[in-house]
């Protein structure tokens, strides 16, 4: 054993989960039960044991009836559904495997989903971590079921799956968690001794997380039909813990499980923290004081009382409050209490040691029993109270609570001020019936101040730019593995946040950003279905929730169904031509997000170095009032323009940390691609854009024009283009069955009349340029001379100087181009030659898009561009090689951008580290103060299905009642075989069977031929003649 000088970190409680009776989903239900005095007990659900049914079947030789009085018929039980019910599908079960695991053990795993949520941990954070699981079960039913399943009914998967080991296991494998990992049973105490084990984990860092807790589901008789018989039960089916009426414990269902972390971990990664373990030990009763086996020993829990706050040097006096382990057995009870008592010793000048026990609430929930102590602890530190015992009436008078001033809780007790002393410390007892004995030590948390503001993040390059309050949307992603999951999802948070305080919601922007973070970064975004709400106040929020729950549609609202492809987070920017641009373009990201800010004054700068203060691009871009006014449709406007909102949606993006694995682009985006990718310094890619838009400009209005067509290659050739190959040409190939015709107007005129007069379904649209580009036109007003000229000194390669690109992760993204339809090698220079060859041959992107699609180089395709217009290209592109790829625009022709631009980032976003980037380049810095903010908030909503399996025989045993029974007969025994048969013990010496004995011959009872002629009737009966039973 550890020293007293030995350092014990101290361990925090991160999450909590549970279930306990009287629909108590979670450790806020709990604590509304326990402070209001709940009563959760109930009668045995009969659909799950007719107890009196089973009595009368099972124990036909019982004449005094001493077990039938015995066994209990009250208790504190989870719902049938509960137990029966599971989303096999969310885990990748089929059904049958499903149906074979132990119901505790599936309960185990939809619990630890909600465990993750209130801890705020994705499932991709935990994957693969040294996370140890240590969970206690004492409860066996599923063993009884699987081992009277008839061997004809029984799967591969029932043996292993019956087993204890799998409580653990299950988690573990599930959700890939590499720690150790261990169930255990040590009776009652056993999840406690899991929460002793899982701490140790932490302390010798075979661990860096710790999940722990137990389970206790009842529903095989024979548990029942053990603990009554030997008298440990309440038959009333009360646990009145240290009450003078006290008359044993009343057995129930539950689950807890806690995530743990040490302490500092907890704070440097802003955990929410409920409370803190400063030390948690075990020990063994030996057999120095113990009457029996079963019985508690008082010398056992001194020594273990003794050795855990020596080993942590901890002052007992500063115990608060004492979570006893108090059953209510006439027996254990002032044991515990009078070793309680001697231990703290407190003096009648002290204030009073506290106890109580939660099994006056929620019944002994035996293998979860040490658990549910624990969260009820946990959420005394959260609410600083602690609520009262139930079933008290006055003290067992055997406990000598006035000598060791010790006091039963019967209301709500307030914990002192928190300036007036240390922080509350509380004990807890847990006992196993075998000897096993389990201490711990729970201390409040109460953060320093360099642990309760921020996680001491800082980015030098956005600090300051915080966005200005007025201009902030607000982004909710919910995600979920089925539709159904996510209405139900999105419904409970439009109940919470109706039962919000007022005071909360009028300070909409902190509310709000606090609600956003909880979403994004403190739950599973990686789901496949995504409802996605991005708004700016209050009353623009619950339009898109009644719309989303009406399953209608509204600005701000998304509704999408995210492809499998798009998880492995291979992005690809696109980066669009001539085409998209509008003249009120990027006008609210200018005005909101600093970075788009910073790089459109950047370039403007840069352009007007260039063109000598020709025109200013901020003056098109921001102060333009009306379209009317606008020039934006000018090639020499419009290149330009688009290349500053393209490279500053880049620069945004990246800030995030979204980076391109690939780029690729489409004609006039070739520029910003180039710079993007560290193929051009900014003042080389700002000259390209100048010159090629002022002599491609030259071409505008005379006399060409572009119409897109929705025909491949191959029949725009033959059909179109034979004979006229000298008035236009095909400009553009964006996919297998679509090209942009470019030439002569007349002509582009005559074909599109034609294609109207002839083929009127093939879709063909003109675009909205007065010019011919990438056709012949382009060899006129000596465009190649003066570019080539203009360009002679750009080398094109790829930059070595950090300072000059646009950024050091883009320049590793493979780079493709439409001017050769392929990856463009690092020793193919974008230089004068490229540019000309840019502007003149037809633009690839097909070939371009199909080489990163048969590559597998992306899997979501991001258009940085005013308005989407590749996405249908790009998913034709795909088509050839079966792949569905996520394509997401960042802006759309007069849509609000900030909607638009959240929306995609949702949508791309499977992991919180973006938006974590996010969060902090606008100075939100996570926190871990005030987290009561979040009580109640709703957890994952599974889609459950019944799950229940068990054999013939286990069903009447249960539910005897259902099967019909006969004095002679007996019970039909439904175990698989393909004749009835029934089971009949017949003991003339009871009283039911008396008139048997007047069948006499000879002074020999023999049993009558007209019982015989009764039992067949009988028989006949039950399978012919009633259907209920058939």
């Amino acid at each position: 054993m550890a020293t007293s000088s030995t350092f014990l970190e101290p361990v925090a409680i991160v999450g909590i989960a549970c279930e306990f009776a009287g629909d108590i989903h979670c450790a806020n239900d709990l604590w509304h039960a326990l402070d209001g005095r709940r009563d959760v007990g109930s009668a045995i659900p009969r659909d799950r044991l007719d107890i009196d049914s089973y009595c009368a079947h099972m124990f036909n030789m019982d004449n005094n009836q001493q077990f039938r009085h015995k066994i209990i018929r009250r208790g504190y039980f989870l719902s049938n559904s509960q137990w029966d019910t599971f989303e096999a599908s969310f885990f990748g079960l089929s059904d049958a495997e499903a149906g074979s695991i132990d119901p505790c053990h599936r309960l185990l795993m939809l619990k630890f989903v909600h465990l993750l949520d209130d801890a705020g941990y994705s499932i991709e954070k935990m994957h693969g971590t040294r996370t140890s699981v240590h969970i206690g079960q004492f409860s066996t039913d599923h063993a009884y079921t699987s081992l009277r399943m008839e061997p004809e009914y029984r799967s591969r998967f029932h043996g292993p799956n019956s087993l204890l080991y799998n409580a653990a296991a299950r988690l573990s494998y599930h959700f890939n968690l590499q720690g150790p990992n261990v169930s255990l049973d040590v009776a009652c105490s056993s999840s406690l001794e899991a929460v002793h084990m899982a701490v140790e984990t932490l302390r010798t860092y075979e661990a860096d997380i710790a999940v722990c807790g137990g389970v206790n589901g009842i529903f095989a008789p024979e548990s029942v039909f053990y603990t009554s018989t030997i008298g440990a039960l309440s038959p009333d089916g009360r646990s009145r813990s240290f009450s003078a009426d006290a008359n044993g414990y009343a057995k129930g269902d539950g689950l807890g499980l806690i995530m743990l972390k040490r302490l500092s971990d907890a704070e440097r990664d802003c955990d929410r923290i409920y409370c803190v373990i400063r030390d948690v030990l075990s020990n063994h009763d030996g057999n120095d004081d113990k009457s029996s086996f079963v019985v508690p020993s008082a010398a056992g829990q001194t020594r273990l009382l003794t050795d855990v706050y020596k080993r942590t040097n901890f002052d007992p006096q500063r115990i608060f409050y004492i979570e006893a382990h108090g059953t209510g057995t006439p027996v254990g009870d002032p044991i515990e209490a009078n070793c309680l008592g001697r231990f703290f010793n407190r003096s009648s000048l002290e204030p009073p040691l506290l106890i109580g026990s939660v099994k006056s609430n929620l019944g002994h929930t035996e293998g979860a029993a040490g658990i549910a102590g624990l969260i009820k602890v946990a959420m005394c530190m959260h609410h600083r109270a602690i609520p009262p015992n139930m079933q008290f009436t006055s003290l067992n008078p055997r406990i000598e609570a006035q000598r060791y001033n010790l006091h039963v809780v019967q209301h709500s007790i307030p914990f002192p001020p928190s300036t007036d002393t240390d922080p509350i410390a509380i004990g807890i007892n847990s006992f196993g019936m075998g000897g096993n004995n389990v201490h711990a030590i729970v201390e409040e948390y109460r953060p320093s101040p360099k642990n309760s503001i921020t996680n001491g993040y800082t980015n030098d390059h956005v600090n300051g730019h915080h966005q200005i309050e007025n201009k902030q949307y607000f982004t909710f992603l919910f995600s979920t593995k089925t539709r159904k999951s996510l209405k139900d999802q999105v419904a409970q948070f439009n109940q919470w946040l109706q039962k919000r305080p007022t005071s909360d919601v009028d300070n909409d922007h902190a509310f709000f950003q606090r609600i956003s973070q909880q979403l994004l970064l403190r739950r599973t975004i990686s789901y496949t279905h995504l409802a996605i709400f991005v708004f700016a106040n209050r009353q623009q929020l619950q339009q898109q929730l009644d719309a989303f729950l009406a399953e209608q549609t509204i600005s701000g609202l998304a509704i999408e169904l995210r492809p499998t492809t798009s998880l492995s987070q291979k992005i690809c920017f696109v980066f669009s031509g001539q085409g998209p641009q509008w003249w009120a373009m990027g006008r609210q990201l200018y005005e909101s997000e600093p970075v788009f800010t910073q790089w459109i004054q950047l370039i403007d700068n840069e352009m007007t170095k260039i063109n000598n203060g020709e025109w200013r691009l901020l003056e098109e871009l921001v102060e333009k009032k009306n379209e009317q006014e606008s020039r934006i449709n000018d090639t020499n406007i419009a290149q330009p323009t688009l290349f500053a909102i393209q490279v500053a949606l880049a620069a945004l993006l990246v800030s995030w940390n979204i980076y391109p694995s690939t780029i690729v682009s489409h004609s006039a985006g070739d520029q910003a691609a180039a710079f993007v990718a560290g193929r051009l310094s900014l003042e080389e890619a700002v000259r390209i854009v100048y010159h090629r838009s002022r002599l491609q400009n030259r071409n505008t209005r005379q006399g060409g024009r572009m119409l897109a067509v929705s025909m491949r290659e191959e029949e725009v050739k033959e059909k179109l283009l034979k004979g006229i190959e000298h008035l236009a040409c095909i400009a553009v190939i964006n996919s297998p069955r679509s090209v942009t015709l470019s030439g002569d107007e007349k002509t582009i005129d005559e074909l599109e009349q034609m294609l109207s007069t002839f083929h009127p379904n093939i879709f063909k649209a003109r675009l909205r340029i007065e010019n011919a580009f990438h056709s012949y036109q382009m060899d006129r007003f000596d465009v190649e001379k003066e570019l080539l000229s203009s360009l002679s000194d750009i080398r094109g390669l790829p930059l070595k100087d950090p300072q000059q690109m646009f950024n050091q992760k883009c320049a590793e993204a493979c780079l493709y181009s439409s001017v050769i339809g392929g990856e463009l090698s690092n020793k193919i220079p974008v230089d004068a030659h490229y540019w000309w060859t840019n502007v003149r041959q037809a633009v690839r992107f097909r070939d371009a898009v199909a080489s990163i699609a048969q590559n597998n180089d992306a899997t979501i395709f991001l258009e940085l561009s005013p308005h989407p217009v590749l996405a249908t290209s790009i998913r034709e592109c795909h088509e050839s090689a079966n792949q569905q790829p996520l394509i997401l625009p960042t802006l759309k022709r007069k849509e609000n951008e900030q909607i638009t631009l959240l929306t995609s980032l949702a949508q791309l976003t499977i992991s919180p580290d973006i938006w974590q980037q996010y969060f902090h380049t606008r100075n939100i810095l996570s926190s871990n103060e005030d987290e009561a903010y979040f009580d109640g908030f709703p957890l994952y909503s599974f889609q459950l299905s019944s799950c229940w399996y068990e054999s013939k025989e286990s069903v009447i045993k249960r539910l005897a009642n259902r099967i019909p029974t006969h004095p002679l007969l007996g019970v039909r025994q439904l175990s698989g075989q393909t004749t009835a048969t029934w089971r009949s013990l017949i003991n003339i010496n009871l009283s039911q069977y008396a008139f048997l004995k007047d069948h006499k011959i000879q002074d020999g009872i023999l049993f009558p031929a007209v019982a015989l002629l009764e039992i067949v009737a009988a028989g006949y009966r039950q399978l012919f003649l009633s259907t209920d039973n058939k």
